[in-house]
């Protein structure tokens, strides 16, 4: 049985946030970035997802609504970055799809995610 829309959000944020957190040459790797603050860069984002994730999971709708909200708003603000950080050819490809697809594939997952909630 699948899981939930939801669920799934949280649990792969949760996941990428961890990783970014615990293990952020991994992370920066995945996403084919490089710099002196890249490990920085990816606990942030870690840490963010973290966030997001619990706040997903929440027993309250209230608060699964706004963070919903919070989290579409993050995604695209990171699609956008991942197409800029990939016109100046700061990423690999893989990078680039992970980060500019992944992104917006959040954006739209939450906007599903969030319509289910009302």
């Amino acid at each position: 049985m699948a899981l939930p829309l939801r669920s799934t959000m949280a649990l792969t944020r949760l996941g990428a946030g961890a990783l970014s957190w615990a293990q952020p040459e991994r992370a920066t790797q995945a996403f084919g970035l490089t710099g002196p603050t890249s490990d920085y860069t990816a606990r942030l984002f870690g840490i963010r997802d973290i966030a997001l994730g619990l706040g997903v999971m929440s027993r309250k709708p209230a608060v699964r609504k706004a963070t919903l909200r919070l989290a579409m708003l993050c995604d695209a603000a990171d699609c956008a970055a991942g197409v800029l950080e990939t016109k100046a050819g700061k990423t690999t490809p893989a990078g680039s799809a992970l980060l500019v697809g992944g992104a917006a594939a959040f954006v739209v997952m939450g906007a599903i995610a969030l319509v289910r909630e009302d």
